[in-house]
């Protein structure tokens, strides 16, 4: 490899400042900046307890109006990106609380999100006119571009965890937010579209699942084209369906770093359900304990069931029901159970986009420490 510039070249440091001054840099200096032998490390692992966040969620039921701060939202702050408002490099997202009666403005965004119910009945979330309704760990996709806007009908509070890849699409310099929905009033004799807070319900209820519930089976004659580029069209996943399946795979091996594991796809075409986020949902059996292995994704995890602990390279991190903890990517980490049930993991991250964008490595580490590739 070739050394910098000769420090004591004749005239150097002149060329240097007459350079810089044009913005121009010499090359060999700027090489440590992009030359890395693996990512740099910004994110770190970091776990939210409910414990803390549910009091503080309470006390923000009383203090904040939804009608003024459009949201009642606890968002996560990475230590390691504090005080920027994101979970990792490219994933950011938020806890919220609904009164009952309570609703949040319409609107819709080219960032991707996503709503998982953690406690309480009676939430909702209108996507482009599909009423999605929501209980604990129910999955609802609110894919790029498409209006939605959300509530409580029902008689307690709810609670749901956002995970959105605002970091990721602002670095693309791709993030538009769009507010001002209008559309034909109809419960009105006018024809010209009028500015509405939320959104009529124009799709059958349950229309989700009625088109794309039954597994390896689609209707021909609807569109699947949903909000823009390949999002699935299904927007409501239930629980009970994810975990029933995980039930009927638990006599499977698994995977020996994940357990057993499953991803939520697009039931039209099997990839990920977003083209940019990847949905998943883990069961880790009684005692279970996974091998360590790292990829270039980063992961944020909720705890649905049990309670364990994840070593993340020199970091434990001790969770449970509620739980919210990530993995930044490229660090050694491993998953074990330490209650006597079952132990279930919901997880977003962002491999959909690194793996389009051909940056998807794996490695795991075997029982006797050798490091081998993980392969698809």
């Amino acid at each position: 490899m070739t050394a910098a510039a000769s420090e004591d070249a004749p005239g150097l440091e002149k060329w240097l400042k007459e350079s810089n001054d044009k913005f121009l840099l010499e090359f060999s200096r700027s090489r440590p900046i992009f030359e890395l032998a693996e990512p740099p490390r910004r994110a770190v692992p970091h776990c939210w307890k409910w414990k803390d966040m549910h009091p503080l969620m309470l006390r923000s039921a009383e203090l904040t109006d939804v009608e003024k701060t459009f949201r009642r939202s606890l968002m996560f702050s990475n230590p390691g990106l504090f005080p920027q408002p994101f979970m990792t490099a490219t994933l950011d997202g938020a806890i919220s609380l609904y009164n009952p009666g309570e609703k949040a403005y319409v609107h819709r965004h080219t960032p991707s999100a996503s709503r998982f119910g953690i406690e309480g009945i009676g939430g909702f979330t209108n996507v482009q006119g599909e009423k999605c309704t929501m209980e604990r760990g129910d999955l609802i996709m609110t894919p790029n571009q498409t209006w939605h806007d959300m509530g409580n009908e029902g008689d307690e509070q709810i609670f749901f965890l956002d995970v959105v890849n605002d970091p990721l699409v602002l670095a693309l310099g791709g993030t538009f937010y769009e507010f001002g929905y209008t559309e034909i009033d109809p419960e009105s004799d006018l024809d010209q579209p009028v500015e509405r807070s939320v959104q009529s319900v124009k799709e059958p209820l349950e229309n989700s699942e009625r088109l794309y519930g039954a597994g390896g089976l689609v209707p021909r004659f609807t569109s699947h084209q949903r909000g823009q580029g390949r999002n699935s069209p299904m927007f409501v996943y239930r629980y009970a369906r994810t975990r029933e399946m995980l039930d009927r795979l638990r006599s499977y091996e698994g995977s020996p770093y994940d357990g057993i594991i499953i991803e939520y796809v697009n039931p039209t075409t099997g990839e990920a359900a977003m083209p940019t986020m990847t949905f998943q949902m883990q069961l880790l059996r009684p005692a279970e304990h996974t091998l360590a292995h790292r990829h270039t994704t980063s992961t944020a995890y909720c705890v649905v069931e049990g309670e364990g602990a994840t070593q993340i390279e020199s970091m434990r991190l001790e969770w449970r029901r509620n739980d919210i903890f990530v993995v930044p990517g490229w660090m050694w980490h491993e998953h074990v159970n330490q209650c006597d049930g079952d132990a279930i993991l919901y997880s977003v991250s962002d491999e959909a986009a690194v793996s389009k964008l051909g940056l998807y490595r794996e490695q795991g580490r075997l029982p006797d420490g050798e490091i081998v590739a993980v392969e698809d």
